[in-house]
């Protein structure tokens, strides 16, 4: 999920739903884009709590420890994915959007049904869903279209370019990583015989 983070934001054409609040901060602060996600997913943890209240398990916690390790490979990713050859072409652009959108729902795919601790973005698509008994990736474009208008805000408020941190792979992304998850669950469920769960009460 690291680095479908970091391949959206090397494709310069606006970085992942999950991502644009804490790149936009990035933006705005000068901070890295690991140090401001970390912040916005503890902030992500205690919407969590207020949404969920008595049913918020104490091992939500465990997000503070998956958040630490997720904002400092983000750092990582993006050193690396900036060695990998990209010319700016159109062509390049939409491949590295495409890569991540799919590490990014084979990411959540691959994590959430361990029921260990989610991560904060996806914790509060799960909270949502176990509240209103949505579906998990229903509510997960919900959420991610919500997250993309707040950062666009932010930086038309705060930042020298509107589109500094939201651009049209971010708007793709929203609806895509939710799309591209529902198609690896369907996969799974037709290759396996076995439904992965992804919302944990």
């Amino acid at each position: 999920m690291s680095f479908g983070v970091a391949f959206s934001i090397v494709s310069t054409l606006g970085t992942t739903p999950i991502s644009s609040i804490a790149y936009a901060l990035a933006l705005i602060t000068n901070l890295s884009v690991g140090t401001t996600t970390f912040i916005f997913n503890a902030a992500l943890i205690l919407i969590q709590f207020l949404i969920l209240r008595s049913r918020f398990h104490k091992k939500r916690i465990l997000q503070l420890i998956s958040t630490f390790v997720f904002s400092y490979f983000i750092d990582l990713a993006l050193y690396i994915v900036s060695f990998v050859p990209f010319d700016g072409s159109v062509l390049m652009m939409v491949l590295f959007l495409a890569i991540s959108i799919f590490l990014l729902a084979l990411g959540i795919f691959i994590y959430m049904p361990t029921n260990i601790a989610p991560l904060p973005g996806e914790g509060c698509v799960e909270a949502i869903a176990i509240v209103t008994n949505w579906r998990f990736s229903t509510v997960k474009i919900a959420f991610d279209t919500t997250v993309v208008t707040t950062a666009l805000i932010m930086c038309g408020l705060w930042y020298t370019d509107v589109f500094g941190a939201v651009y049209i792979g971010t708007i793709v992304s929203a609806f895509m990583v939710g799309f591209t998850l529902r198609q690896i669950s369907n996969a799974y469920v037709h290759i396996t015989g076995n439904d992965a769960r992804l919302v944990h009460e």
